[in-house]
């Protein structure tokens, strides 16, 4: 794991303790001398409350330019960002017709596909003339045109899979499909920083939730082994299934997960793996095949293979890659 610098470390925890406190003296001295101007709404409970209310007012609203900044180009390795102006201490930000242009550091359009390009713009262009952007209709009803078809033979060769199912969106297709392959008297243990979507997904599945600490095939190991031990609660039966899941690269992190000690250990013990490439799939790897392809893993090592379209190919959803009975 990446070590903060001491200095850094220190000085944004003083940065945010200076900010905490004066704003408390500033909410004290505001309740003495502007106690007429709070709403006393009878009966209602405040919108607000607490901590949150605090850090909106106090904290976030001096740094609210520096979020939601407005852009007016594509989203490529320099784009147009839209000046804004407040006339009441940033809690209202209007947009100016002024632009600046910027170096994007903010974007995970990694390889430019969702910016003006050569070869992709106008197929997408020929593309969206010929089918129109949206089905309005659900998959199982009239959804699913000869795109969708090709998409997923595409993304199952190109992963290395036989089969592959593609969503609507990346979130989803961790947060659904969990809940689909998981259930009462199943195992989930999922790294400790695994990204929102797979804590959602593994929590609406009904299954046993199990953490192991990040990257770390050992504790691994030990959190398999106890578990299978125990069985499951109360009843000590066997699980009917165990799933580890992990991400090609953590998000929040930037690491590379250690798949194939990873791969070593879930053999060992019969469990399957659940493979979140959504930040390396296109990313790394000689051509691009993700961390598989990167470390050396042979794709058939890995049952579940997730992945998204919204970072290195620049649009929107995600698969779901692994064997036909899948």
């Amino acid at each position: 794991m990446t070590t903060i610098p001491y200095i850094a470390a220190l000085t944004t925890y003083f940065s945010y303790g200076l900010l905490f406190a004066f704003g408390q003296l500033r909410d004290f001295f505001r309740r003495i001398f502007d106690w007429w101007s709070q709403s006393r709404l009878q009966g209602y409970a405040p919108i607000c409350l607490g901590l949150e209310d605090f850090y909106i007012r106090r904290l976030y609203l001096r740094i609210q330019d520096c979020f939601n900044r407005p852009i007016s180009s594509p989203p490529d390795a320099w784009f147009d960002v839209v000046e804004r102006f407040s006339n009441d201490n940033n809690k209202t930000l209007m947009r100016t017709e002024r632009v600046n242009r910027c170096l994007n550091l903010g974007s995970y359009n990694y390889l430019g596909f969702a910016a003006a390009d050569e070869y992709c713009t106008p197929r997408v262009i020929e593309t969206l003339m010929k089918f129109t952007p949206s089905t309005c209709s659900s998959r199982v009803d009239g959804g699913t045109t000869s795109l969708h078809a090709e998409l997923e033979e595409c993304v199952a060769n190109f992963i290395g899979k036989p089969a592959a199912v593609v969503f609507g969106m990346g979130y989803v297709t961790n947060s659904a499909i969990l809940p689909v392959l998981m259930g009462k008297g199943s195992l989930i243990i999922s790294d400790s920083l695994n990204h929102n979507s797979i804590v959602n997904g593994a929590r609406g599945s009904g299954a046993t939730i199990r953490v192991f600490q990040h990257n770390t095939p050992s504790h691994l190991e030990n959190v398999l082994r106890e578990h299978i031990a125990e069985g499951q609660p109360r009843t000590h039966r066997p699980w009917k299934k165990i799933m580890v899941v992990v991400e090609g690269i953590y998000s929040m992190e930037g690491e590379i997960c250690k798949l194939p000690e990873i791969v070593s250990i879930c053999k060992k013990y019969k469990a399957y793996i659940y493979l979140d490439e959504a930040h390396s799939i296109g990313a790394v790897g000689k051509t691009g095949r993700g961390v598989c392809e990167l470390l050396g893993v042979d794709t058939s090592d890995v049952d579940i293979m997730m992945g998204t379209f919204t970072k290195s190919f620049g649009s929107c959803g995600g698969y779901i890659a692994g064997s036909k009975v899948l």
